[in-house]
């Protein structure tokens, strides 16, 4: 079982946020409902980043709480869009599944090797080949950074970054962290991950430049 709804978008009143999560699992949280999750999207406008705030919870007294606090950690950034806020429902508990215990430094590690490997798989590709035509290439692969949180009144935290600079993504990944720990809706972080590996990704732009081309990987 799973019922999903979005419950806000950019337009609606701010102060809707916790009224209308609130309203939906005050109706929707009947049972089987073990955990439920609330999902904040939004975007800095300024550098296109993307990025996804998520509380899981076993406490339907607890969403109002925690939507609210993560519309307003997401919106405390500068040149910010909050897109959506959203509520998943479940009739068993998810967050276990979702575990980023790696430090930073063996995530950076292993970004560097997927490089290696994005070189190795893509130089070869016949679009990159004819476009290149003795130019230098450059891979700008995206990637989805992923911070752990834990917190007293939800399961667990999440917040997910998604963007092609890792160095701005790292910015904005303690940024929000830092932020929920001084609200008092995180305890510690427990730590980060990645995903998008080569397998996943495929060509979604060729620039050809005048010494290089550039190549986005999505």
């Amino acid at each position: 079982m799973k019922k999903a709804a979005t419950l806000w978008v950019w337009g609606d009143d701010f102060e809707n946020v916790r009224k209308n999560c609130e309203k939906y699992v005050s109706k929707k949280w009947v049972g089987n409902v073990k955990e439920c999750s609330i999902e904040v999207s939004a975007r800095k406008r300024d550098e296109d980043i993307c990025y996804y705030l998520v509380a899981y919870t076993s406490k339907p007294q607890s969403v109002g709480d925690l939507a609210e606090g993560l519309f307003y950690t997401a919106l405390d950034e500068n040149d910010v869009k909050v897109t959506f806020v959203s509520i998943d429902l479940f009739d068993k508990i998810l967050s276990g599944e979702e575990a980023y215990r790696k430090s930073m430094e063996d995530v950076e590690k292993e970004l560097r090797e997927r490089e290696k490997a994005i070189v190795e798989k893509f130089s070869e590709d016949p679009k990159v080949k004819s476009a290149a035509q003795g130019r230098k290439i450059v891979f700008i692969p995206q990637t989805n950074l992923l911070c752990e949180l834990s917190s007293k009144i939800a399961n667990k935290i999440i917040i997910e970054v998604v963007h092609e600079d890792l160095s701005s993504m790292k910015d904005l990944l303690y940024s929000l962290s830092n932020r929920m720990l001084e609200k008092g809706l995180a305890e510690r972080i427990l730590g980060y991950d990645w995903w998008k590996d080569i397998d996943g990704l495929k060509i979604g732009d060729i620039e050809v430049q005048k010494d290089e081309v550039l190549v986005w990987l999505v």
